[in-house]
């Protein structure tokens, strides 16, 4: 459950024949004030076995001693889910490596601070239509082939964030989502995860999308 303006996510699982297999997850941190994602690329059978060792050594990571400031400590959590990643990863008999993209929001105050390596997609919605965050095209390899990016946005008191992955977080589905904030009813965060994930939805896509409100200071 959430509230109208708390941090809220789904996960929509792929259909593959008879059955469904998770190629994301999302994590929320910190009291909430912290979401990580992440998805799973290569074979579909080793999706949920490599997720869950990134998404955990992220967190190992994030809760390591720190100085206390947030960018250090998503930092902390990507360096430490792609070294659990690759010991994983190089105990398989596989001719290609596999791989897990990462994308990790930490609000601190009015800045919010973006980690990513990986297709995943992050956006800030103040008054104005949605703009992107972080690199302006995502790389399509994770924490082990790719290159991670760094950034921070100064926000304010209800801008509204919203992430997730390529599937949910298109330029038409994000279109629609403008459209839709510039009607006169607000959206609480679970309409629009419900909205950037209703088409992947009903073609059985692999899709996740969080969504969330600035809190007051």
């Amino acid at each position: 459950m959430s509230d109208a303006s708390g941090p809220y996510g789904d996960v929509k699982r792929a259909k593959v024949g008879a059955g469904e297999l998770r190629q994301h997850d999302v994590y929320m941190l910190d009291q909430r004030r912290t979401l990580v994602m992440g998805v799973a690329l290569g074979p579909p059978r080793l999706w949920n076995y490599l997720l869950e060792v990134a998404m955990l050594g992220f967190v190992e990571g994030y809760e390591q001693p720190n100085d206390g400031r947030a960018c250090t400590r998503l930092n902390q959590g990507l360096r430490a889910a792609q070294q659990r990643l690759r010991a994983r990863a190089e105990a398989l008999l596989e001719r290609r490596m596999p791989d897990v993209g990462l994308l990790a929001l930490g609000l601190e105050g009015s800045e919010l601070h973006v980690v990513s390596a990986g297709p995943l997609r992050a956006y800030l919605r103040g008054k104005r239509a949605s703009r992107r965050l972080g690199p302006d095209a995502e790389s399509t390899a994770g924490v082990l082939k790719g290159v991670s990016s760094w950034s921070s946005e100064q926000v304010t008191p209800g801008d509204l964030l919203f992430a997730g992955s390529l599937t949910a977080c298109t330029e038409s589905a994000v279109a629609e989502l403008d459209r839709t904030l510039d009607g006169e009813r607000a959206l609480a965060t679970e309409e629009v995860v419900a909205l950037l994930n209703r088409i992947p939805t009903a073609n059985g896509a692999a899709a996740l999308a969080v969504a969330m409100r600035v809190p007051e200071r």
